[in-house]
């Protein structure tokens, strides 16, 4: 591809300064809701000075293993919350999860780029920065996304290490690693951390490894033992999470599952439904722009892409399987968080089924394929123009850059802060029983503390214990 150095310092350039108001936007955030929930014991120990607070991630992990849910790695990491860290650092959720995300983009398609179809890596960074440029700006909610730790990190976060531990599966299996014990053990830990997450991505990751492993068992078989091991890892996490007899005290506290049958067609109709939401003009223009990329990427592959109905059922169907675990627990989709990564998988869904149907027009009609193709810089100008359009079109104040750009250069962001350090003192300085406000300054990107009229409430008695108060009551319910 010509000019492919200056396309790829371009998608750098844009893909800086479109992030930059997001991670600034990280300094303004605070600890929330379940941040509280589940660092209480840290908290305690780090007032106390008490050096059992190097275990307290391990202890709340046991407690609420029996007490309410099962994910064991997820529950490590949530009481590791930045802001109960000795020195508070809360805007290290942001930096976590966009950094985590961009990463595993880019060494993904990297990987895919090298191996599936012998072309250079930039091929891939370049692709998976376009994409990443896109998706950020139009993440669905934009603080469970990015500035609230409990939630991007028990979606996001693990989604990030499910498409590491894809891209790693990809090298081995198709690339020329050995496939050493080593490899196998550290591989086969990062398989049984991502089961020990959300429910929706160890699932699919656990589909994908045991289709890998069947398909190489019927094929090479030199790494049949291997990804054995990685597979038997990955199960024995899901089920160690799924007994958890937390999962049996959720469950009885009024919340209504569906059958599995009925699950799965929620959630394939869900599936169909957040495709046609989130193609957009943007979108569309983003598809039209990387054509290109994907063309010189797979043009001269070895990949046959012969069973493109086959090929693109199966990618469908893994993005919908995600929704099916939320589905049979809650029967409905999930929580705002759990859609921001649905939001992330799209854009692997799209880009997959690109790929495939671009190899198979490739491979049916190359001549034709190939003449379009002579004019790629044309088409890629097209598609940058459609995307410009689209976000005019769309309003540049639904960007993201724009909305958290917006809350700090308004004031609105040291706004909040001053509220929120407000109500913290007024926390700190009166006695068991607290009367407080909640947050009153309206942000794009931030989100009050939710506090009710009920002290019963969870969302008033996580704050009470992180804080070690006997109540707290909403001042304007105090009466």
């Amino acid at each position: 591809m010509k000019n492919l150095g200056k396309v790829k310092w371009m998608a750098i350039i844009l893909f800086v300064v479109s992030v930059i108001p997001l991670l600034i936007m990280g300094v303004y955030a605070r600890p929330l809701l379940d941040d509280f929930n589940w660092s209480i014991g840290g908290h305690r120990y780090l007032e106390e000075h008490n050096p059992l607070f190097l275990l307290a991630p391990f202890f709340t992990m046991v407690g609420n293993y029996f007490a309410w849910q099962g994910t064991y790695a997820a529950e490590i990491l949530f009481a590791l919350q930045p802001g109960a860290w000795p020195v508070p650092a809360y805007w290290f959720t942001t930096v976590l999860i966009i950094g985590s995300l961009s990463f595993a983009y880019i060494f993904f398609w990297s990987v895919i780029s090298e191996v599936l179809f012998n072309k250079n890596r930039v091929y891939g960074g370049v692709l998976g920065l376009f994409l990443l440029i896109l998706q950020f700006q139009y993440v669905p909610y934009l603080h469970q996304g990015f500035y609230w730790y409990n939630g991007a990190v028990y979606y996001s976060f693990f989604f990030a290490l499910f498409l590491l531990e894809m891209a790693l599966l990809v090298k081995l299996f198709w690339g020329t690693l050995e496939c050493d014990t080593k490899r196998i053990v550290r591989m086969s830990i990062l398989a049984f951390i991502i089961s020990g997450g959300n429910y929706s991505t160890a699932l699919c990751h656990c589909i994908i490894l045991v289709m890998l492993t069947a398909l190489e068992y019927i094929t090479v078989k030199k790494r049949t033992k291997g990804l054995i091991i990685i597979t038997i890892a990955a199960l024995s996490g899901l089920i160690i999470s799924m007994i958890a007899p937390g999962n049996v005290v959720r469950a009885s506290s009024g919340v209504v599952s569906m059958s599995a049958p009925s699950a799965i067609f929620h959630s394939i109709m869900y599936a169909l439904r957040s495709i046609k939401r989130w193609t957009n003009i943007p979108q569309i223009g983003l598809f039209i722009l990387i054509l290109p990329i994907l063309y010189f990427m797979i043009k001269n592959a070895d990949i046959r892409f012969r069973y493109p109905i086959i090929a693109i059922g199966f990618m469908f169907g893994i993005y919908a399987a995600q929704m099916t675990p939320v589905y049979y627990a809650l029967s409905y989709e999930g929580g705002k968080r759990q859609i921001d990564m649905y939001y992330y998988s799209y854009y692997i869904l799209l880009t997959g089924c690109t790929i495939y149907m671009l190899g198979w027009l490739l491979r049916k009609s190359p001549v034709v394929i190939e003449k379009i193709m002579r004019h790629h810089q044309v088409i890629m100008s097209i598609g940058l123009l459609i995307i410009v359009f689209g976000i005019v079109h769309g309003g540049i104040d639904n960007t993201n850059a724009f909305k958290t750009g917006n809350d700090i250069l308004s004031g609105r962001a040291a706004a909040y802060v001053s509220e929120y350090d407000s109500i913290i003192n007024s926390i700190n300085e009166q006695g068991d029983i607290c009367h407080i406000n909640d947050i009153e300054q309206w942000t794009n990107s931030l989100e009050n503390f939710g506090i009710q009229e009920d002290p019963e409430d969870w969302r008033n008695k996580s704050l009470a214990e992180y804080y070690g108060k006997e109540k707290i009551y909403l001042k304007s319910a105090e009466n």
